[in-house]
């Protein structure tokens, strides 16, 4: 679940493996630090906090996080891509979820 707590520092939602991200919106990435995609930009932040690591990316480059993968310390993971319209609506669609020890 989406919770109304942002990650220190980092200004990221907090979620975990079961969120919906239903009314999440579109995430604003400040300053990524990684470049996960390999075309030599810093496209991705990762937040790991005794609970879970959290990796948010904008492969777009155009401020805005396209994809976040979340795996909790007990193996449960998630991932979801974010989708605009043209009719100017959006949303985070789950692409992935499960336990590493499955």
């Amino acid at each position: 679940m989406v919770t109304s707590g942002d990650i220190p520092g980092l200004g990221l939602p907090d979620i975990d493996a079961h969120s919906s991200l239903g009314g999440l919106g579109p995430v604003e990435l400040h300053s990524p630090s990684q470049d996960l995609d390999g075309d030599g930009v810093a496209d991705s932040l990762t937040d790991a906090t005794p609970h879970d690591t959290s990796v948010w990316s904008d492969f777009d480059h155009d401020g805005i996080a396209d994809h976040v993968t979340v795996v909790e310390a007990d193996g449960d993971y998630a991932a979801w891509e974010y989708h605009r319209f043209p009719d100017g609506t959006s949303e985070w669609r789950r692409t992935d979820q499960g336990n590493l020890g499955e």
